[in-house]
Formats: structure tokens, C-alpha cells, sequence
């Protein structure tokens, strides 16, 4: 299928609502503006937070934030820019320049985040009791508990400095070192050049041969770039390590843990029920070989498509599917994700010099989000988009909050997206009459689930293990393989064969370098949102204002407090059953399935 058939080559955003071009002469004045006001903001209130009162404390907040908007402002323009072609020298050079003039300012407004820490409490109860810092009540209280993960103001400015060539400098190397891969490959007798987006769709091909040789060519450049990622996987973890033991974090997974407002113990538990739901994959992937008539299937076939199948969507049809599935749930999400296309806030082709996979960016409440997508028409890009618009539509619930509350906590930010993929799924299901297509979505689905849930909780069962060992040590690449080998049998089990190449699957899992232990969120949001979809079919149209209210608290409070919203209690244990449940009714419609048909055959065959 060629591009122009897909559709998707002229989808392209419009920045202009940040700014025009690199040209652009706002740029430059927003960079002396921040200076300038944190300069006036520090030489203003440096040493004196204590001495604020309600009312000047919440001009403080609202002067900071001012400073901080014009930050992400430019922060998401070269960070978009950057995305859409990662070679360009002049974005290269403007996005330094950027992170340059972050770590600036907030070297210079540091001070504030710390001396809110050393407030007394008394001094917070009072600020606690003023009506007009409610937007900051959640702020204040998160300050007083993670204070003692500070550290000192000057030590504080030095980790920001050396960030930008240490750690930073490592993080970034890592993207535009794997993100200029490129990969021959013979297709249909045809030699084309590949990125590796391309080329790992191909796990969707209906050919085993196609699926297996392209995958092992993918990971062919991660095996043989090992030297360079080893290192970076090394160094950035035991950045991580130095840094996490000198504030006095417990575990390496305790930042995150804290960052998410999440107990140790609650992500344990998480984590436990995971690893212990293994055995749905396992069943799966016993039920796909059968389907597939492949008793030596491996990991390159998980995501073959069942036969008769291969159907494929241009982008006009991806987007309409999309917008009446969200137009049935509801007419607000339907709005909102429709001004996406409209306001031309989308963009969709894949591109040599594109990064890949698919993201949605928000900044600030004034301005609407941003989605990148690489469409391909393949059903998993249809819920891709139905996924990105859900984060779209969160922001957009969200653009009531202050800055300091506009952007969703982080096991929270999954929660309209993915609960907009299975508004996606619940809809295609109910149009489709054959057989064989409610297969592949309820095969699809389940795929789905398993890549952001179990897959997640794999990778961070590996993070956790490697953690462990860099905190004392550095690790060869063969010790990086030989624990993901362990995971990867573990998740699996028998159900699929495990080829050789794919022990060097974790190179190219860009989270674990860019915010380690991010990928538990996946999970924790994944399962949350089906409770939350049993939820809803279990109290009907009641549940959407209570959804809605949730998706517009941004992180005003905590994960706790804002769930309690739909009557949710994620502490409890009975409520993740709920998520799992989900999963089992999934499975046991597509082994329904399956009987049915083979019922029919036997029939015939009679």
C-alpha cells in the first residue's frame, strides 16, 4: 500500500499558535522576557517566602507561572520542530538552545520550590485555609512530604548544570543515535531503505518470513550498536543511582514511586498482579497459534494477523471511525477531538527523518494540544489515533486548571487515552457482523492490552533488576541480555519461541533512558481504565460527568483523592480484580469465537 492510498502525506500540524518559524522574532523577545523576569523574580522574593502572606503568596505563584508558561512555550515548539525531522542541524541548535535557557531560569527560580519546603506547619495550615490558593492546597501539602529529598540550593543548580552535558547529553545521544537507523530490507521482491518504525510494522505482515527477517534485522543494529548502548544504558542509570541515594530515596524505583505520589508497597501490588496474570498471555498466545495453524510461533509473530484479515484503513477512514466511536460515547469528545483535525493540530505521515511511534504534546492550559502520528493504515494505527486524541481530549478537560495543575499526574496521563481506545474497540465491535474481522478485533485488543499492561510490567521487572545491579556495579551487554532473557520467558512461558535476537529487545526501549521507571504507568493506567470500563457498563451514561471530572482535575490532588471521583478506590485490591476481569471476558468472546467456527467447519465438513 502505497502512501498516497493511505492518505496521510499532507496531514501536517500548524505550530503557528506558538510561533511561526525559527525566524520568528518572538522567539528571541520570549527568551530575554524569562530571563529578565526571573532575574526580578528572584532579586523580588529570594529568602522572603516565609514572610508571604496568603494574598502575596498567590501573586508569587501566578508571576512564577507567567515565567514557567513562556518556557514550555518554547520548549514545545523545538521539541516539535525536533520530532518531525531530528537531522536538521538549525532545530538541533535551537533546541540546545532552549534546554540551555530552561536550566537557567530554573537555576534562578529554584529557591522557591525550596523554601516552600522549609515552610513551617503552621505556616502551611494558614496558606491551607485560604479560599484563594485551593488551586495550590495539593502543591503545598506534596511539598512538606517530599522535602527531604531536596537537596541544598547550590547543589541543586550544579546537578541542572552538569545535566546538560552529562545525563542529558547521554539521553540525547541515545534518540538521535537509534533514531537514525536505517534498514534495508527486500519486500516483495523490491530493496527499500526503512525506518525503524517501518520495518517493525512488519510484524503485522501476513508472512512469517517477512516478520521474522524484519525483526531480526531491527535488532541486528541494536546488537551490533551494543557498545555505544550498553554504555548509555550504564551511565544513565547510574547517574540515576548517585543522585537517588543522595536525596535519600529507598529504591530506585522509589523517585518515580514519590514523583506519582504512589506508596512503594501500592506499586508492589501492582506489579505482583501482573506478573501473576502472566498466564492470560500464555493463554493467548496458545489460543493465536491455534488460530494461526503455527505450532512454532515466536515473538516476531505476535502481532501476524489472523487470516482473512488484512484489511486496511486510509486516514480519512481511520478518522471517521474514530469520531463516530467517540460521537456514541459522547458528544464532547467528539467535539473536542474533531477541532484536532480541524485546527490542523495533527500530524500524520511517516517520514525518513521523522522520530517514530506517536505522542500527544500539551504545554500550557491557554493553548490546545499537538498529536504526531507515523499512520500507516494498519488497524493498530487506528487505535494509535483514537489513543493520542484521548490524551488531546484529557488536556483539553484539563485547560480549567493553573499551570502548576494543568498536566495530568503521571499514573494518571493514560487514562482518556487509553479509555478512548476501548470506546474505539467497543464500538468497532458492535458494527461488525463478520466473524472473522471481530476476531481480529478482539485478537487486536487483547495484543493491546497486553503490550501496554504486561509488556510495561516486564520492562520494569527488568529496570528494577538492572537498577539493582548498576546502583553496585556496571553490566555487560550480555548481562543486560541474560536478564531480559529471564523476563521475556517468564511473561511468555511455552506459548512462543524466543529467538536469539530478541534478547536485545531492551536496547530499543527508549523509556528506560529518557524517564526511568515511566513504564509502570502504562500498566497502572491500563488496568485502571478497564475497572474503569466495567465501571461504565455496569452504571451506563451515569459514569461520563463523573469521567469528565476526573479528566479535568489535572493534578490538583493526588492519584488517590482524583480516582475517588468515579468511586474508585485504587488502594483496595478488589478494584484492580476489575481490570483483570476485563481482560478474562475479552478472551473467553474470542475462544467463543474460535468453538463457533470450528462448530461450523465440523458442520460442513459433515
Amino acid at each position: 500500500m502505497t502512501k498516497k492510498i493511505i492518505g496521510a502525506e499532507d496531514i501536517r500540524w500548524d505550530l503557528s499558535d506558538l510561533f511561526t518559524s525559527l525566524e520568528d522574532t518572538r522567539i528571541q523577545e520570549t527568551f530575554e522576557r524569562t530571563a529578565a523576569q526571573a532575574g526580578i523574580f528572584e532579586e523580588k522574593y529570594k529568602g522572603r517566602i516565609a514572610e508571604l502572606d496568603s494574598p502575596a503568596l498567590l501573586t508569587a505563584f501566578q508571576t512564577i507561572e507567567a515565567i514557567v508558561a513562556d518556557l514550555y512555550r518554547l520548549s514545545e515548539y523545538s521539541s516539535l520542530l525536533y520530532a518531525i525531522d531530528i537531522t536538521d542541524d538549525q532545530i538541533k541548535a535551537f533546541e540546545l538552545r532552549v534546554r540551555e535557557q530552561g536550566t537557567q531560569v530554573n537555576n534562578r527560580l529554584l529557591f522557591f520550590d525550596l523554601e516552600m519546603g522549609c515552610l513551617s506547619e503552621a505556616q502551611v495550615q494558614t496558606h491551607l485555609s485560604c479560599k484563594e490558593l485551593q488551586s495550590y492546597h495539593y502543591y503545598l501539602r506534596r511539598k512538606q512530604e517530599t522535602a527531604k529529598y531536596d537537596l541544598s540550593e547550590k547543589e541543586e543548580r550544579l546537578a541542572n548544570l552538569k545535566d546538560l552535558t552529562g545525563v542529558n547529553a547521554f539521553k540525547n545521544l541515545y534518540e538521535e543515535y537509534t533514531t537514525a537507523f536505517s534498514f534495508e530490507f527486500e519486500l516483495d521482491g523490491k530493496k527499500q531503505t526503512m525506518t525503524g518504525e517501518e520495518l517493525r510494522a512488519l510484524r503485522q505482515h501476513e508472512k512469517p518470513k517477512v516478520r521474522r527477517t524484519a525483526m531480526k534485522i531491527f535488532l541486528a543494529a541494536y546488537q551490533e550498536h551494543n557498545l555505544v548502548i550498553s554504555n548509555v544504558f550504564n551511565n544513565v542509570i547510574k547517574d540515576y543511582n548517585i543522585e537517588r541515594q543522595l536525596r535519600g530515596y529507598a529504591h530506585p524505583i522509589s523517585v518515580q514511586n514519590v514523583h506519582n505520589d504512589l506508596t512503594d508497597e501500592a506499586v508492589n501490588a501492582l506489579h505482583a498482579a501482573t506478573t501473576e496474570s502472566y498466564t492470560l498471555v500464555q493463554r493467548y498466545y496458545r489460543l493465536k497459534s491455534e488460530m494461526l495453524n503455527m505450532p512454532d510461533m515466536t515473538l516476531a509473530d505476535i502481532y501476524a494477523p489472523l487470516p482473512q484479515t488484512g484489511k486496511t484503513y486510509t486516514f480519512a477512514e481511520a478518522r471517521d471511525i474514530v469520531l463516530k466511536a467517540f460521537q456514541g460515547f459522547d458528544q464532547d469528545f467528539y467535539t473536542k477531538a474533531k477541532t484536532m483535525f480541524a485546527e490542523k493540530r495533527v500530524d500524520a505521515p511517516v517520514l525518513p527523518n521523522k522520530r517514530g511511534g506517536a505522542f500527544c504534546s500539551s504545554s500550557v492550559p491557554e493553548l490546545k494540544p499537538y498529536v504526531m502520528l507515523n499512520f500507516l493504515g494498519r488497524l493498530r494505527d487506528v487505535s494509535t489515533m483514537a489513543h493520542e486524541l484521548g490524551h488531546a481530549i484529557h488536556a483539553m478537560y484539563s485547560m480549567e486548571q493553573t499551570l502548576f495543575n494543568f498536566h495530568s499526574i503521571l499514573p494518571l496521563a493514560e487514562t482518556a487515552s487509553v479509555f478512548s481506545e476501548m470506546i474505539l474497540t467497543e464500538y468497532l465491535l458492535q458494527q461488525e457482523q463478520d466473524i472473522f474481522i471481530k476476531k481480529s478485533l478482539l485478537a487486536g485488543k487483547l495484543e493491546e492490552i497486553f503490550a501496554t499492561s504486561h509488556r510495561q510490567n516486564m520492562f520494569s521487572r527488568f529496570e528494577r533488576q538492572i537498577h539493582g545491579t548498576i546502583t553496585e556495579r556496571l553490566m555487560s551487554s550480555t548481562e543486560f541480555c541474560d536478564t531480559y532473557r529471564k523476563e521475556l520467558g517468564l511473561m511468555f512461558g511455552e506459548s512462543v519461541r524466543i529467538p536469539d535476537e530478541f534478547v536485545w529487545e531492551w536496547a530499543a526501549i527508549p523509556h528506560m533512558v529518557a524517564v526511568p521507571f515511566y513504564v509502570y504507568a502504562y500498566n497502572f493506567a491500563n488496568l485502571l481504565v478497564m475497572a474503569l470500563v466495567q465501571q461504565y457498563q455496569e452504571e451506563g451514561r451515569a459514569f461520563i460527568p463523573k469521567l469528565k471530572r476526573l479528566l479535568s482535575l489535572g493534578s490538583v490532588a493526588g492519584p488517590t483523592e482524583i480516582t475517588a471521583v468515579v468511586g474508585a478506590d485504587i488502594n483496595h485490591p478488589e478494584f484492580w480484580k476489575k481490570g483483570f476481569q476485563y481482560i478474562e471476558r475479552l478472551l473467553q468472546e474470542l475462544e467463543t469465537l474460535v468453538q463457533q467456527e470450528k462448530k461450523r467447519e465440523n458442520m460442513q465438513g459433515k
